[in-house]
C-alpha cells in the first residue's frame, strides 16, 4: 500500500509573500453533519495557487502515514487566491459517519509549480466524529526505550485523538524540566506515538510526566515507565 512520508505532516516555513492565513487550523466534522468549512486568506501581494487533497492519516510503528482516501472529498481541489482575497474550502464525508471510533485525515495544501522557492506546504488535521459519542482519549504507557536512549511511548486506547502540548518532566524533588514547548503532537485512537527524551543521570526514575491534554489544564500523563528508569547506581 502506497503512503506519503511524514514530512508532509509539517508546514514548511514560508516566505511572507506566499503565506496563507488559515482558519480553523483543525477541522472537526460532527456525526450529524457531512461536511465542514475552512477559510484560506491570502494577505500577500501575489496570488497563491495550488491544490488541496485529503489523505487518510494513520500512525503505525511510530510512523506517520498519509494514505489515499476515496471516502472523503475536498472542494475545490484547485486553488487560485488573489492578493488580499479569500477562499472557502469544504471537506466532505461521502459515506456514513464512523460507528464508534473517530476517523483521522490530513488536508494537504500544496503550492503550484510556479510558486517561489520556500513557499509553504500546509497540512491540517481533519477529524470525523463517530455516531456514538467518543468519550475522549485515554493514554497509557505502552513501552519505553533503554536508559541510554530513553523514549516516552504513549498508546491511546480511547475512541478520540489525544492532543498533547507543553510536555514537562518533574523529578522526585519537584524540579521541572521542559521537554517540548507548545504542541507535542497527536496520538490517534488505538495508536502509539513516541517521543525521544534527553538522557538524565536519574534515568527518569521516581518522577512524572505532565502535559496539557486535549487543550485542558496541565495533568499527569502516566508514571514513568520502568523500562526508562536506570538501575540503581548504573548512571547514564
Amino acid at each position: 500500500m502506497q503512503w506519503l512520508p511524514a514530512a508532509l505532516l509539517i508546514a514548511v516555513t514560508a516566505l511572507p509573500a506566499q503565506a496563507l492565513e488559515i482558519r480553523p487550523v483543525r477541522v472537526s466534522v460532527p456525526a450529524d453533519a457531512a461536511q465542514a468549512d475552512l477559510w484560506l486568506d491570502n494577505p500577500g501581494s501575489t496570488a497563491w495557487r495550488g491544490q488541496a487533497r485529503l489523505y487518510r492519516w494513520e500512525q503505525a510503528g511510530d510512523q506517520e502515514r498519509l494514505l489515499p482516501a476515496d471516502d472523503v472529498a475536498v472542494s475545490p481541489t484547485h486553488l487560485a487566491i488573489a492578493p488580499g482575497g479569500g477562499q472557502r474550502v469544504r471537506v466532505v464525508r461521502l459515506g456514513t459517519a464512523p460507528a464508534a471510533v473517530e476517523q483521522a485525515y490530513r488536508l494537504v495544501l500544496s503550492p503550484g509549480p510556479e510558486a517561489a522557492a520556500g513557499a509553504a506546504r500546509y497540512s491540517l488535521p481533519v477529524f470525523f466524529e463517530p455516531s456514538i459519542p467518543a468519550t475522549g482519549s485515554r493514554l497509557r504507557v505502552a513501552a519505553a526505550g533503554s536508559p541510554a536512549a530513553p523514549v516516552l511511548r504513549l498508546y491511546n486506547e480511547g475512541a478520540a485523538h489525544a492532543h498533547l502540548a507543553d510536555l514537562v518532566y518533574v523529578d522526585a524533588r519537584g524540579r521541572r524540566q521542559p521537554l517540548i514547548d507548545g504542541l507535542a503532537g497527536y496520538v490517534l485512537p488505538h495508536s502509539t506515538r513516541s517521543w525521544a527524551l534527553p538522557p538524565r543521570p536519574d534515568g527518569y526514575a521516581d518522577g512524572r510526566f505532565l502535559a496539557r491534554l486535549d487543550h485542558a489544564a496541565e495533568a499527569i500523563l502516566a508514571a514513568p515507565p520502568a523500562e526508562i528508569a536506570a538501575r540503581a547506581g548504573a548512571g547514564l
